[in-house]
């Protein structure tokens, strides 16, 4: 019983239990953490580490049997997805226009999302790595969503996303006249049992600097940049200097929309030599939804 694997070019400065975890997805995750504390986990023959970072070409060597993906099923009782809106797709990075209603990660097994559409659209079978989200939004905001298609694009984007060096720009219909410019640094709590975010001075950083597009009277739109990227930023933000978005009953304004109106419109890219040179310096934009169009029409 057990199984020796080589580390791929994917898994290239990963951590010894991430690798385990998404390999081994139903061996729960406390026996995970004792095989490895027990040296039933392996690396290159010695004891490792749940955080050791792996290498290209190490190798593995764990005490459960081989967790290869299972075969697709028959054509006939496969489940088809919705195809994903390409805005950019290369082999590092697919970029999706993600509609309002859809998650980024399925709540449930096989359960629709932006990842489960990407998976099948791929006919994904690995079982070491499979393409993640380096970002995420909210269920019913639209807009541009990053795929990582492997290990080491995940790595670089993730980074830069850390390094703020990838711009988020995202438009947002919001209640009331707005100022021209300003910024919104309030630090944002999360908690969990209510998927509720407040402003909290014991919080997480929080920055978001915003600027009218347009003003309709009682709304506006407006171009925000999250620097940062907390959960509900944008829309905590908003509403706690008093325009809380369009459509968004969470947080203050139920009126005017079924949904918040918040799209994430731009990704800007930095010039860096770890992006694929299509990448560098360029922007990704994602149309405006037909729920918003006619603000941004009349800008």
């Amino acid at each position: 019983m057990g199984t020796e694997f080589r580390i791929s070019a994917d898994n290239d400065g990963r951590r010894v239990d991430r690798v385990l975890r998404t390999k081994w997805p139903d061996v729960p995750l406390g026996a995970i953490m004792k095989a490895v504390r027990t040296g039933a986990v392996r690396l290159d023959g010695r004891k490792t580490k749940p955080d050791e970072r792996l290498s290209s070409g190490q190798i593995l060597n764990v005490p459960w049997d081989m967790n290869e993906s299972a075969p697709p099923p028959p054509e006939e009782k496969r489940r088809v997805f919705t195809r994903l809106d390409t805005l950019y797709r290369d082999n590092f990075v697919w970029i999706v226009n993600k509609p309002s209603g859809l998650l980024v990660q399925p709540d449930e097994k096989g359960g629709d999302s932006v990842i489960t559409r990407a998976l099948a659209e791929l006919c994904w079978t690995r079982s070491d790595f499979r393409p993640a989200p380096v970002q995420r939004l909210d269920r019913n905001t639209t807009g541009a969503v990053m795929i990582a298609l492997t290990g080491t694009a995940q790595r670089i984007l993730s980074e830069l996303i850390r390094e703020r060096k990838i711009k988020k720009i995202y438009h947002a219909v919001v209640e009331g006249s707005v100022n021209d410019e300003g910024r919104v640094d309030i630090p944002l709590k999360k908690d969990a049992a209510s998927n509720r975010v407040c402003a909290d001075k014991d919080g997480q950083e929080a920055l978001t600097v915003y600027r009218r597009l347009a003003d309709f009277g009682t709304k506006s739109l407006v171009e925000l940049h999250l620097i940062t990227g907390r959960p509900h930023q944008a829309r905590v933000h908003m509403a706690y200097i008093g325009h809380p978005v369009s459509g968004d009953a969470k947080y203050g304004s139920g009126r005017g929309a079924r949904r918040p109106l918040l799209h994430a419109r731009k990704l800007v890219f930095p010039d860096c030599a770890e992006l694929p040179a299509a990448l560098r310096g360029r922007s990704i934009a994602a149309p405006v939804p037909e729920d918003m169009k006619r603000y941004e029409t009349e800008e």
